[in-house]
């Protein structure tokens, strides 16, 4: 009778334990790792070099120095309006907390002085 219980609330997938997902990230890691080495000692110095001066070209054109500044120029200005945002929210909220803690606390705005229950009859 409980077998039958125990069978339905088991779950339908065992999870891995910790360690054995670990274990496998690292032996992906590794394997990517000499797959690439490899790669790389079949290519020799010689295709190594040759990539990288085809990027460092292409990175230092003036196509892709303008679109730089131009990202450059937007983040900076993006940046700055959220400042601005963050700053003027900043203010609204303090203001709101500040009214409410003196609500709370009784030292309101108004001059009549700190609030007092009514007198017990």
């Amino acid at each position: 009778m409980f077998g039958a219980l125990v069978a339905r609330v088991r779950p339908c997938r065992v999870r891995p334990l910790a360690r054995t997902v670990q274990a496998m990230k690292i032996i992906t890691f590794a394997a990517g790792v000499a797959v690439g080495f490899i790669i790389g000692s079949r290519a020799g110095r010689g295709a190594y070099e040759d990539m990288r001066r085809k990027w460092r070209g292409f990175a230092e054109s003036d196509t892709i120095q303008n679109v730089k500044g131009d990202v450059k120029d937007f983040a900076g200005r993006a940046a700055s309006d959220v400042g601005g945002k963050v700053s003027e929210t900043v203010s609204k909220v303090t203001d709101k907390a500040s009214a409410k803690i003196d609500e709370v606390t009784g030292k309101g705005g108004n001059d009549s002085g700190p609030a007092s229950p009514a007198p017990a009859v």
